[in-house]
């Protein structure tokens, strides 16, 4: 498996550069950060964001975890509080009504939390992925593709913003909506039979181990390609993913918070993440009787959209 770092709009390049250059203008924000477990991708974003966000001159206080609790007092007096993760953030919101930003959660999730709050000060930086550049890969590592399969969770929030994508990219969708487990293997059945590739979404009904395993095992029975979510997903089986590292989520989150002046927080619109990398699994492709092109070519494919 080959892993490509993408620097898209927000590197680690400039990371970096942030960290050395002087405090944000104006007095520094306090910072609260719950995260939702102390180890894994939740630390590794808690210690980048933090690092950089105090050399920002922003006072950055950790403000526990739902499995060892919160700490009130740091809630209370933050300006802006950065929720990790969806246990992370759903502990949060039953305290103090403070602004507060969701990062490394999904869209389904962060959508279902945030109609449990509809008045409170709330937004994120979601992990997923726009849809245009899900279906710039597919056409990268399967220029021939014509019809596009996709499995849609319950409420499907995900189809207008593919069904754009798709006209763009001039494919066609093979999709199906899953309302529970019991309609996963129909519904994957009709997408394979029906298209040259599938693309995986992080929702959370199809993104659980089981789901995750069954789409595989069906996929490569069909002997079609997979489009995932994660690094794992590809050394799983899929054919290639492109994803977002809690690093990257960081330096995104960085590079909003430099337009704060210190003052009152002005929460930015729901985004997904500037920053991606790629992984292509060549054993799989070898294993479908698929070239993919060289790993420069798929960064370059992906950025402007051309096909091999």
């Amino acid at each position: 498996m080959i892993r490509l770092r993408w620097f898209h709009i927000h590197s680690w390049l400039a990371l970096t550069l942030l960290l050395g250059m002087a405090p944000a203008a104006g007095a520094g924000l306090d910072v609260a950060v719950v995260v939702s477990q102390r180890t894994g991708p939740h630390a590794v974003f808690a210690q980048a964001f933090s690092r950089a966000a105090a050399s920002l001159g922003h006072r950055v206080f950790d403000a526990g975890t739902p499995a060892d609790g919160l700490d009130d007092v740091a809630l209370a007096r933050a300006d802006l509080v950065i929720a990790s993760g969806d246990a992370a953030l759903s502990a949060a919101l039953r305290l103090h009504p403070r602004p507060t930003l969701a990062v490394m959660i999904g869209q389904s999730r962060f959508d279902g939390i945030r109609r449990e709050h509809p008045s409170w000060p709330l937004s994120a930086f979601t992990l997923d992925q726009p849809a245009e550049r899900q279906l710039r890969l597919l056409k990268a590592v399967l220029p021939e593709a014509r019809r596009v399969g996709v499995l849609f969770g319950p409420e499907g929030a995900d189809r207008p913003a593919f069904e754009r994508a798709a006209r763009v990219s001039h494919l066609e969708l093979a999709e199906r909506v899953v309302g529970d487990e019991s309609e996963l293997m129909r519904g994957l059945e009709a997408v394979l039979r029906d298209s040259d590739g599938l693309v995986a979404l992080p929702d959370a009904l199809l993104a659980t181990p089981a789901s995750v395993r069954s789409i595989l095992l069906t996929s490569y029975r069909h002997q079609k390609p997979i489009i995932g979510f994660s690094r794992a997903y590809v050394g799983a089986g899929a054919l290639a993913a492109i994803f977002t590292t809690p690093e990257q989520v960081a330096g995104d989150v960085i590079a909003w918070l430099r337009t704060q002046d210190g003052g009152r927080v002005a929460l930015p619109p729901v985004r997904g993440p500037a920053s991606f990398e790629i992984a292509v699994n060549r054993q799989v492709a070898r294993a479908l009787g698929m070239s993919v092109v060289a790993d420069e070519e798929l960064l370059r494919l992906i950025a402007t959209g051309d096909v091999p």
